[in-house]
Protein backbone atom coordinates (compact mmCIF):
# COMPACT_ATOMS: atom_id res chain seq x y z
CA UNK A 1 0.00 0.00 0.00
CA UNK A 2 1.33 3.67 -0.96
CA UNK A 3 0.05 7.22 -0.69
CA UNK A 4 -1.60 6.56 2.31
CA UNK A 5 -3.96 3.99 1.02
CA UNK A 6 -4.35 5.43 -2.12
CA UNK A 7 -2.67 3.00 -3.99
CA UNK A 8 -2.53 -0.33 -3.72
CA UNK A 9 0.46 -2.09 -6.09
CA UNK A 10 1.38 -5.77 -6.46
CA UNK A 11 5.65 -5.66 -6.53
CA UNK A 12 5.62 -8.39 -9.44
CA UNK A 13 6.09 -6.08 -12.50
CA UNK A 14 5.05 -3.93 -10.51
CA UNK A 15 1.51 -3.98 -10.75
CA UNK A 16 -1.13 -0.89 -9.93
CA UNK A 17 -4.26 -3.02 -8.27
CA UNK A 18 -6.04 0.38 -7.72
CA UNK A 19 -5.09 4.44 -7.52
CA UNK A 20 -7.70 6.89 -6.19
CA UNK A 21 -6.24 10.54 -6.95
CA UNK A 22 -6.58 13.59 -5.83
CA UNK A 23 -8.82 16.27 -7.22
CA UNK A 24 -6.13 19.08 -8.92
CA UNK A 25 -7.92 22.10 -7.58
CA UNK A 26 -7.90 21.22 -3.87
CA UNK A 27 -4.12 19.99 -4.30
CA UNK A 28 -4.05 23.55 -5.69
CA UNK A 29 -5.62 25.29 -3.03
CA UNK A 30 -3.81 23.48 -0.21
CA UNK A 31 -0.34 24.31 -1.78
CA UNK A 32 -1.32 27.78 -2.05
CA UNK A 33 -2.19 27.70 1.45
CA UNK A 34 1.68 26.38 1.98
CA UNK A 35 3.20 28.58 0.34
CA UNK A 36 1.13 31.53 2.68
CA UNK A 37 2.44 29.70 5.26
CA UNK A 38 6.04 29.48 4.28
CA UNK A 39 6.42 25.93 4.39
CA UNK A 40 7.83 22.93 2.86
CA UNK A 41 6.02 20.72 1.00
CA UNK A 42 5.78 16.98 -0.98
CA UNK A 43 3.50 16.78 -3.48
CA UNK A 44 3.46 13.03 -4.50
CA UNK A 45 1.65 12.34 -8.20
CA UNK A 46 0.87 8.41 -9.37
CA UNK A 47 4.95 7.95 -9.95
CA UNK A 48 7.02 10.57 -8.81
CA UNK A 49 7.61 12.63 -5.45
CA UNK A 50 8.00 16.28 -5.77
CA UNK A 51 9.74 18.76 -3.39
CA UNK A 52 9.50 22.61 -2.59
CA UNK A 53 11.20 24.19 -0.42
CA UNK A 54 12.34 21.71 1.29
CA UNK A 55 15.70 22.36 3.87
CA UNK A 56 18.84 20.72 3.39
CA UNK A 57 17.94 18.34 7.04
CA UNK A 58 14.47 17.91 5.54
CA UNK A 59 16.01 16.19 2.29
CA UNK A 60 18.77 14.55 4.89
CA UNK A 61 15.88 13.32 7.02
CA UNK A 62 14.07 11.71 3.90
CA UNK A 63 17.34 10.36 2.40
CA UNK A 64 16.75 6.51 1.09
CA UNK A 65 12.63 7.35 1.52
CA UNK A 66 12.19 9.52 -1.42
CA UNK A 67 13.65 10.17 -4.02
CA UNK A 68 12.48 14.05 -4.84
CA UNK A 69 12.29 15.64 -8.64
CA UNK A 70 12.64 19.25 -8.89
CA UNK A 71 9.15 21.09 -9.29
CA UNK A 72 8.72 22.08 -12.99
CA UNK A 73 7.88 25.73 -13.09
CA UNK A 74 8.19 26.34 -9.45
CA UNK A 75 4.48 25.49 -8.53
CA UNK A 76 1.96 23.21 -9.79
CA UNK A 77 1.08 24.98 -13.46
CA UNK A 78 2.95 22.10 -15.62
CA UNK A 79 2.10 19.15 -13.73
CA UNK A 80 -1.36 19.94 -13.87
CA UNK A 81 -0.83 20.83 -17.73
CA UNK A 82 0.52 17.50 -18.47
CA UNK A 83 -2.28 15.41 -16.90
CA UNK A 84 -0.61 14.25 -13.92
CA UNK A 85 -2.88 12.40 -11.61
CA UNK A 86 -1.83 13.51 -7.95
CA UNK A 87 -1.72 11.14 -4.80
CA UNK A 88 -1.57 13.10 -1.85
CA UNK A 89 -0.08 16.23 -0.36
CA UNK A 90 2.12 17.28 2.83
CA UNK A 91 3.22 20.09 4.81
CA UNK A 92 6.70 20.14 6.64
CA UNK A 93 7.13 21.45 10.04
CA UNK A 94 9.19 19.65 12.91
CA UNK A 95 7.78 21.49 15.46
CA UNK A 96 4.91 19.00 15.93
CA UNK A 97 2.79 21.32 18.49
CA UNK A 98 2.57 24.00 15.85
CA UNK A 99 2.01 21.29 13.33
CA UNK A 100 -1.28 20.34 15.63
CA UNK A 101 -2.23 24.07 15.75
CA UNK A 102 -2.10 24.57 12.05
CA UNK A 103 -3.86 21.51 11.55
CA UNK A 104 -6.79 23.48 13.77
CA UNK A 105 -6.59 26.35 11.69
CA UNK A 106 -7.21 24.33 8.85
CA UNK A 107 -10.42 23.02 9.84
CA UNK A 108 -11.69 23.72 6.33
CA UNK A 109 -9.71 21.00 4.83
CA UNK A 110 -11.06 18.76 6.82
CA UNK A 111 -14.02 18.48 5.14
CA UNK A 112 -12.57 17.97 1.82
CA UNK A 113 -9.83 15.84 2.64
CA UNK A 114 -8.66 12.85 4.67
CA UNK A 115 -5.97 14.54 6.96
CA UNK A 116 -3.15 13.00 9.33
CA UNK A 117 0.08 12.89 10.82
CA UNK A 118 3.07 11.05 10.23
CA UNK A 119 6.47 10.84 11.79
CA UNK A 120 5.62 13.96 13.88
CA UNK A 121 6.54 16.47 11.29
CA UNK A 122 4.15 15.46 8.57
CA UNK A 123 0.50 16.74 7.86
CA UNK A 124 -0.74 15.10 5.18
CA UNK A 125 -3.45 15.53 2.76
CA UNK A 126 -5.33 12.35 1.10
CA UNK A 127 -8.50 12.25 -0.87
CA UNK A 128 -11.72 11.93 1.22
CA UNK A 129 -11.91 8.68 3.08
CA UNK A 130 -8.94 7.65 1.59
CA UNK A 131 -6.36 6.23 4.32
CA UNK A 132 -4.21 2.95 5.37
CA UNK A 133 -7.30 1.20 6.89
CA UNK A 134 -9.60 1.31 3.64
CA UNK A 135 -6.41 0.62 1.69
CA UNK A 136 -6.01 -2.41 3.72
CA UNK A 137 -9.58 -3.33 3.32
CA UNK A 138 -8.77 -3.17 -0.86
CA UNK A 139 -5.68 -5.50 -0.61
CA UNK A 140 -8.13 -7.55 1.49
CA UNK A 141 -10.56 -7.92 -1.31
CA UNK A 142 -7.70 -8.26 -3.96
CA UNK A 143 -6.09 -11.43 -2.15
CA UNK A 144 -9.12 -12.66 -0.76
CA UNK A 145 -8.72 -12.60 3.03
CA UNK A 146 -10.83 -11.35 6.02
CA UNK A 147 -9.52 -8.44 8.32
CA UNK A 148 -10.02 -10.21 11.28
CA UNK A 149 -6.81 -12.40 9.36
CA UNK A 150 -4.57 -9.30 9.41
CA UNK A 151 -2.04 -8.00 11.19
CA UNK A 152 -1.43 -3.98 10.88
CA UNK A 153 1.96 -2.19 12.41
CA UNK A 154 2.80 1.27 13.48
CA UNK A 155 3.96 3.75 14.50
CA UNK A 156 2.02 7.23 13.83
CA UNK A 157 -1.08 8.49 13.47
CA UNK A 158 -1.33 7.86 9.13
CA UNK A 159 -1.02 4.08 10.65
CA UNK A 160 -3.87 4.75 12.66
CA UNK A 161 -6.77 4.02 10.63
CA UNK A 162 -5.21 0.66 9.62
CA UNK A 163 -4.19 -0.35 12.99
CA UNK A 164 -8.36 0.04 14.12
CA UNK A 165 -8.99 -1.90 10.53
CA UNK A 166 -6.80 -4.66 11.00
CA UNK A 167 -7.43 -8.32 13.30
CA UNK A 168 -4.47 -7.76 15.10
CA UNK A 169 -3.36 -3.62 15.44
CA UNK A 170 0.55 -3.83 16.67
CA UNK A 171 2.05 0.28 17.09
CA UNK A 172 5.67 -0.05 17.78
CA UNK A 173 7.76 0.47 21.23
CA UNK A 174 7.44 4.24 20.19
CA UNK A 175 4.38 4.58 18.95
CA UNK A 176 3.08 7.70 19.61
CA UNK A 177 1.61 8.09 22.65
CA UNK A 178 -1.79 8.82 22.11
CA UNK A 179 -2.11 5.55 19.52
CA UNK A 180 -1.32 3.18 22.34
CA UNK A 181 -5.22 2.89 23.90
CA UNK A 182 -6.04 1.65 20.23
CA UNK A 183 -3.57 -0.87 19.79
CA UNK A 184 -4.05 -4.36 20.54
CA UNK A 185 -0.26 -5.32 20.86
CA UNK A 186 2.95 -3.03 21.52
CA UNK A 187 6.29 -4.45 20.62
CA UNK A 188 9.49 -3.96 22.67
CA UNK A 189 11.67 -2.59 19.73
CA UNK A 190 11.25 0.36 17.97
CA UNK A 191 10.68 -0.12 13.92
CA UNK A 192 15.09 0.91 13.97
CA UNK A 193 15.71 -2.37 16.10
CA UNK A 194 13.24 -4.47 14.14
CA UNK A 195 9.86 -3.93 15.43
CA UNK A 196 8.24 -6.13 12.63
CA UNK A 197 10.45 -9.03 12.95
CA UNK A 198 9.80 -8.96 16.40
CA UNK A 199 5.65 -8.85 15.80
CA UNK A 200 5.91 -11.98 13.15
CA UNK A 201 8.07 -13.71 15.56
CA UNK A 202 5.97 -13.31 18.51
CA UNK A 203 2.00 -13.44 17.30
CA UNK A 204 2.08 -14.65 13.53
CA UNK A 205 5.33 -18.06 13.47
CA UNK A 206 5.62 -18.14 17.44
CA UNK A 207 6.48 -21.47 16.66
CA UNK A 208 8.75 -20.85 13.92
CA UNK A 209 12.46 -21.31 14.06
Amino acid sequence: MCYNGGAVFENKGPRLISFIGMDGDLVEEIFKRGQELGLGMHIYTEDQVYGYQLTQEEIDFCQGRADFAALPGGDLTALRASGARFAKILYVDTDFPRLKKLRKDLADFEKVSEMSFSSNRYLEFNPPKVNKGTGLKKLCQELGYQLDETMAIGDSFNDLAMIKAAGTGVGVANVSPEMRADCDKITEKTFDQGAVAEAIGRWVLPDYE
